[in-house]
Protein backbone atom coordinates (compact mmCIF):
# COMPACT_ATOMS: atom_id res chain seq x y z
CA UNK A 1 0.00 0.00 0.00
CA UNK A 2 1.09 3.37 -0.90
CA UNK A 3 2.70 4.96 2.29
CA UNK A 4 1.91 8.21 1.66
CA UNK A 5 -1.81 7.01 2.43
CA UNK A 6 -3.16 5.64 6.04
CA UNK A 7 -4.62 2.17 5.42
CA UNK A 8 -8.05 2.50 4.52
CA UNK A 9 -10.69 -0.03 5.76
CA UNK A 10 -12.22 -0.43 2.38
CA UNK A 11 -8.64 -2.13 2.19
CA UNK A 12 -8.84 -4.29 4.95
CA UNK A 13 -12.39 -5.67 3.63
CA UNK A 14 -11.23 -6.04 0.20
CA UNK A 15 -8.13 -8.38 1.60
CA UNK A 16 -10.45 -10.04 3.87
CA UNK A 17 -12.76 -11.10 1.39
CA UNK A 18 -10.66 -11.56 -1.58
CA UNK A 19 -8.31 -14.28 0.81
CA UNK A 20 -12.38 -16.01 1.69
CA UNK A 21 -13.36 -16.00 -1.84
CA UNK A 22 -9.36 -16.70 -2.70
CA UNK A 23 -10.22 -14.14 -5.80
CA UNK A 24 -11.57 -10.72 -6.68
CA UNK A 25 -13.02 -8.80 -9.48
CA UNK A 26 -12.01 -6.52 -12.24
CA UNK A 27 -13.05 -5.50 -15.20
CA UNK A 28 -12.75 -6.33 -18.57
CA UNK A 29 -13.21 -5.81 -22.15
CA UNK A 30 -10.56 -6.70 -24.56
CA UNK A 31 -7.84 -6.15 -21.66
CA UNK A 32 -8.03 -5.07 -18.18
CA UNK A 33 -9.77 -1.60 -17.67
CA UNK A 34 -7.25 0.54 -16.60
CA UNK A 35 -8.16 4.17 -15.42
CA UNK A 36 -6.08 7.08 -14.64
CA UNK A 37 -6.98 9.32 -10.92
CA UNK A 38 -4.57 12.27 -10.35
CA UNK A 39 -1.81 11.00 -12.93
CA UNK A 40 -1.87 7.39 -11.69
CA UNK A 41 -2.97 4.84 -13.86
CA UNK A 42 -4.33 2.30 -11.88
CA UNK A 43 -6.57 -1.14 -12.86
CA UNK A 44 -10.10 -1.21 -10.32
CA UNK A 45 -10.51 -4.40 -8.26
CA UNK A 46 -13.73 -4.93 -5.95
CA UNK A 47 -14.39 -7.34 -3.48
CA UNK A 48 -17.70 -8.00 -5.10
CA UNK A 49 -19.00 -8.76 -8.88
CA UNK A 50 -21.83 -5.75 -7.56
CA UNK A 51 -19.42 -3.63 -6.35
CA UNK A 52 -17.29 -3.89 -9.93
CA UNK A 53 -20.59 -3.56 -11.74
CA UNK A 54 -21.88 -0.31 -10.35
CA UNK A 55 -18.62 1.78 -10.34
CA UNK A 56 -18.53 0.60 -14.22
CA UNK A 57 -21.86 1.74 -14.40
CA UNK A 58 -20.52 5.19 -13.27
CA UNK A 59 -17.80 5.68 -15.37
CA UNK A 60 -19.99 4.19 -18.33
CA UNK A 61 -17.89 1.41 -19.83
CA UNK A 62 -18.30 -1.83 -21.90
CA UNK A 63 -15.99 -3.77 -19.61
CA UNK A 64 -17.53 -6.24 -17.36
CA UNK A 65 -17.15 -7.96 -14.28
CA UNK A 66 -14.65 -11.13 -14.19
CA UNK A 67 -13.30 -12.70 -11.52
CA UNK A 68 -9.58 -12.98 -10.75
CA UNK A 69 -7.87 -15.74 -8.81
CA UNK A 70 -5.44 -15.09 -6.34
CA UNK A 71 -2.95 -17.17 -8.03
CA UNK A 72 -3.23 -14.94 -11.82
CA UNK A 73 -3.21 -12.01 -9.47
CA UNK A 74 -0.11 -12.79 -7.94
CA UNK A 75 1.83 -14.78 -10.90
CA UNK A 76 0.49 -13.02 -13.66
CA UNK A 77 -1.53 -9.43 -13.63
CA UNK A 78 0.65 -7.99 -10.30
CA UNK A 79 3.78 -8.37 -11.84
CA UNK A 80 2.26 -7.10 -15.43
CA UNK A 81 0.99 -3.81 -13.38
CA UNK A 82 4.24 -3.35 -11.11
CA UNK A 83 6.78 -3.39 -15.16
CA UNK A 84 4.04 -0.93 -16.58
CA UNK A 85 3.91 1.50 -13.98
CA UNK A 86 -0.09 0.68 -13.03
CA UNK A 87 -1.28 0.74 -9.10
CA UNK A 88 -4.08 -1.36 -7.90
CA UNK A 89 -7.15 0.64 -7.27
CA UNK A 90 -8.85 -1.37 -4.32
CA UNK A 91 -12.55 -0.67 -3.76
CA UNK A 92 -13.25 2.74 -5.82
CA UNK A 93 -17.00 3.90 -5.47
CA UNK A 94 -18.92 5.94 -7.43
CA UNK A 95 -18.08 8.53 -4.65
CA UNK A 96 -15.24 7.46 -3.19
CA UNK A 97 -11.83 7.12 -4.67
CA UNK A 98 -9.79 3.90 -4.89
CA UNK A 99 -7.08 3.15 -2.26
CA UNK A 100 -4.11 2.68 -4.48
CA UNK A 101 -1.69 0.07 -3.30
CA UNK A 102 1.32 -0.73 -5.44
CA UNK A 103 1.30 -4.41 -7.13
CA UNK A 104 3.84 -5.79 -4.84
CA UNK A 105 2.25 -4.33 -1.92
CA UNK A 106 -1.12 -6.26 -2.95
CA UNK A 107 0.46 -9.62 -3.73
CA UNK A 108 2.34 -9.72 -0.11
CA UNK A 109 -0.97 -8.57 1.13
CA UNK A 110 -2.82 -10.64 -0.59
CA UNK A 111 -1.06 -13.65 0.84
CA UNK A 112 -1.05 -12.66 4.59
CA UNK A 113 -4.98 -12.10 3.88
CA UNK A 114 -5.07 -15.91 2.96
CA UNK A 115 -2.62 -17.08 5.46
CA UNK A 116 -4.89 -15.47 8.06
CA UNK A 117 -7.88 -16.83 6.80
CA UNK A 118 -6.44 -20.31 6.73
CA UNK A 119 -5.01 -19.86 9.59
CA UNK A 120 -8.97 -19.04 11.40
CA UNK A 121 -10.96 -22.03 9.44
CA UNK A 122 -8.31 -24.93 9.75
CA UNK A 123 -6.00 -23.50 12.83
CA UNK A 124 -2.54 -23.66 13.46
CA UNK A 125 -0.51 -26.83 12.01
Amino acid sequence: MSSSQARDQRYDDFLEVAAKWEGFWGLYHHGWLLHTSNGQTFCPVFASREDAQSWGASIQTNHVPVPITLIDAIEHIAPDWRENGVMAGVSPTPALTPVMVAPGDLSADLLGALKTAMTKQFGRT
